[in-house]
């Protein structure tokens, strides 16, 4: 199992006289664009230290394996796999997974945490068995229904993501992050108008939920208003994630140079921020490849 995980593309804008976007992609590339933007967001990570290294440093992970060991209940090994997930050693948090299961074999909480887990290591079909045992063992928790739409999404069933992304919210009208998930689903049919609403009441919600921002900030950039969406962006996060995000989109777009210039400002804003560091390596390649090809 790979121990990638995914992130959500963010961005703001922190100089509106940078140069602006360009090349708003054709309806038809919109997916690809966007999955594009997602992958870069979450390709170059930090290599993680070894595993056996994290069991006696980590202070969250030594509590949760303490844990565990005094009382291995399904949800104590549900706790201990989540502290794996977040440091990705995800083959240690599919384990731990598996044995809260095997404890409580009627348990969506069990299920859903496992299916997230294939989703995040980039297989997502491997996660859908469990994502629908999630659902059938807790038909209302909108939590398991949103699961298993991100699932379907991942997996190109659109139409079924986003009538478990709308039944999620039936139970829950206020689950800011089906809201989201709803409106980027809606990006993805290409629908800006549907999509700018959804994100909309999800801000309304939560205004400070970052997912939603980022969509709403991507329904602008795919529709042209590069004005907007840095503007979206800057008010995700820092300074530093507006540069950072704002690169991924011009490195989406194969625009290097301005992509480069956005990780070097990145990094004098926070010079140990590696994964600028590790995406403006990959840029300057990418730059030396596409300047060669026209040579």
């Amino acid at each position: 199992m790979h121990h990638a995980k995914p992130a959500d593309a963010t961005a703001k804008p922190t100089d509106e006289a940078a140069t602006p976007l360009a090349l708003t992609p054709a309806p038809d590339a919109l997916e690809r664009f966007i999955k594009q933007i997602r992958k870069l967001s979450a390709e170059a990570r930090p290599d993680r230290p070894a595993a056996a290294t994290i069991e006696g440093t980590d202070p969250r992970l030594v509590a949760a394996l303490a844990a565990a060991t005094l009382s291995p209940s399904a949800e104590h090994l549900r706790d201990v796999a989540s502290e794996y997930a977040r440091i990705g050693v995800n083959d240690r948090a599919y384990d731990y997974l598996t044995r809260s299961i095997a404890r409580d074999k009627r348990g969506a909480a069990g299920y859903d945490a496992r299916a997230r887990l294939w989703r995040d290591s980039g297989f997502p079909d491997r996660g859908l068995p469990d994502a629908y045992r999630a659902v059938y063992y807790a038909p209302a928790s909108p939590i398991a229904h949103n699961t298993l739409g991100t699932i379907l999404q991942v997996v190109g069933a659109y139409d079924a993501a986003r009538l478990e992304f709308e039944r999620a919210l039936q139970l829950d009208p206020t689950a800011v992050y089906a809201l989201s998930n709803v409106c980027y689903a809606w990006l993805l049919d290409g629908r800006g108008t549907e999509a700018e609403i959804a994100c909309d009441k999800a801000l309304q919600v939560n205004p400070r939920f970052t997912p939603a921002r980022n969509n709403l900030a991507l329904t602008y950039a795919m529709a042209g208003n590069d004005g907007a969406a840095r503007r979206t962006f800057a008010n995700a996060g820092d300074a530093a994630e507006a540069q950072y995000n704002t690169g991924l989109l011009h490195l989406a777009r194969h625009e290097y140079r301005a992509a480069i210039d956005s990780f070097k400002r990145v990094l004098e804003l926070r010079p140990d921020l590696h994964l600028a560091a590790a995406r403006l390596r990959q840029t300057e390649e990418a730059l030396d490849v596409a300047e060669e090809e026209e040579e």
